[in-house]
C-alpha cells in the first residue's frame, strides 16, 4: 500500500514520458558518515561532475575529494589498530556507452593523497561549522603520493518486467590506490528503467552515475546494489605514513551493499542513498562501516 501511494505521488507530479532524451548535466554530491552517527574510515567525500550528452557514447569529467579517519578523532597520537588518517584529491574521466539490455563504462584517475589533498583544512573546517569535534590526528595522515587508476565496468540484464529489473555486473580497477576486482548484482524497481539502465554501483559519490541517466527525461526508481570484491592493494591503509602509525594488513575479501531512490525530471533531479561496507583492513575495531550520499543535478 505504502508503495503504491510513492509512485502514486511520483506519477503524478512527472510528466506523461516521450520517448528518451539527450543531456548534459552537472551534478554536485556529497558523502558522509554523520548521518548516521558515527565518524569514522570512510568518513565524507565531495564531487563535482560535468557529464556530456551522450549519444553513443557518453564521458565526464568529475574532481573529487575523500577522507578516512580512525574510529576517534579526538586523539591526539595515533592507536594500535587503526588506520592512519587520509585524504584524497583526484581528478577522473570517464567514457561509458549503454543500451536497454548492458552497459560499459572505463575510467582514469590522476590525484594525490598526504597533505596535498587539503583533507585536513577541509574537515576541520565543516566540524567548526557543524559544532562537531575538531579531529586532532592529522600529523599523522598518509604522506603524500601521487595516485593513479584505471578501472573498466560491464552490467548485464537478467530481467526486466512488473516486478521490476535485475542485472549483474562485473568491474576491475588497477594502479596505486585501491586494486581490486569485483562482481555483484543490482535490483531497480520504478519509471524509465530501460533508458537508465547500467547506472548503479557501490562506488562512494556514484551510487546512482547521473551521466547515465541521459537518455531518460523524466524518471524515479529505487535501488539496491550487492558487491564481492577482492582488493589487493589500498594505500590509504598501507601507504607510507609516519612510524607512530600502526603497521596493517588489509582485508582482502570485501562486501559491500548500497541502496536509495532517484527522481528527476527534464532539468533536474535528486538522489539519496546509503552504503555500508565490510572492513577493510584484518585488525579493524568494527566488521563495517556506513555513510550517506545526496546527490544533486541539473541537466541542459
Amino acid at each position: 500500500m505504502l508503495f503504491r501511494r510513492i509512485f502514486g505521488i511520483a506519477l503524478a507530479s512527472i510528466p506523461l514520458f516521450s520517448g528518451a532524451a539527450h543531456a548534459a548535466s552537472l551534478s554536485l554530491s556529497v558523502d558522509n558518515d554523520g548521518v548516521l552517527g558515527t565518524d569514522r574510515e570512510y568518513t565524507s567525500g565531495l564531487f563535482a561532475r560535468w557529464s556530456s550528452d551522450p549519444s553513443t557514447i557518453g564521458y565526464s569529467v568529475e574532481i573529487g575529494s575523500q577522507m578516512w579517519t580512525p574510529s576517534d578523532i579526538e586523539w591526539t597520537t595515533p592507536h594500535p589498530n587503526e588506520r592512519a588518517y587520509a585524504g584524497l584529491l583526484y581528478l577522473q574521466g570517464r567514457v561509458y556507452h549503454q543500451n536497454d539490455t548492458n552497459a560499459y563504462k572505463g575510467s582514469l584517475m590522476v590525484g594525490t593523497v598526504g597533505p596535498d589533498s587539503y583533507a585536513e583544512d577541509a574537515q576541520s573546517i565543516v566540524h567548526a561549522v557543524v559544532g562537531s569535534p575538531d579531529p586532532m590526528g592529522w600529523d599523522y595522515q598518509i604522506n603524500n603520493q601521487f595516485v593513479y587508476q584505471a578501472g573498466f565496468e560491464a552490467h548485464q540484464l537478467l530481467s526486466r518486467g512488473a516486478l521490476g529489473e535485475f542485472s549483474v555486473f562485473g568491474r576491475g580497477q588497477g594502479g596505486n590506490f585501491q586494486s581490486e576486482v569485483a562482481a555483484g548484482g543490482t535490483y531497480r524497481i520504478g519509471l524509465d528503467l530501460a533508458n537508465s539502465f547500467g547506472s548503479t554501483s557501490v562506488l562512494p559519490g556514484n551510487h546512482v552515475d547521473v551521466g547515465m541517466l541521459s537518455h531518460s527525461k523524466n524518471g524515479l526508481f529505487f535501488f539496491t546494489t550487492v558487491e564481492a570484491r577482492y582488493r589487493f592493494d589500498d594505500i590509504t591503509i598501507e601507504g607510507d605514513k609516519p612510524v607512530e602509525n600502526d603497521v596493517l594488513t588489509i582485508e582482502n575479501t570485501q562486501f559491500a551493499i548500497s541502496s536509495g531512490i532517484s527522481w528527476y525530471q527534464e532539468r533536474w533531479g535528486v538522489i539519496a542513498s546509503i552504503a555500508a561496507h565490510s572492513k577493510q583492513f584484518e585488525t579493524a575495531p568494527k566488521n563495517h562501516h556506513a555513510y550517506g550520499n545526496l546527490t544533486l543535478f541539473y541537466r541542459y
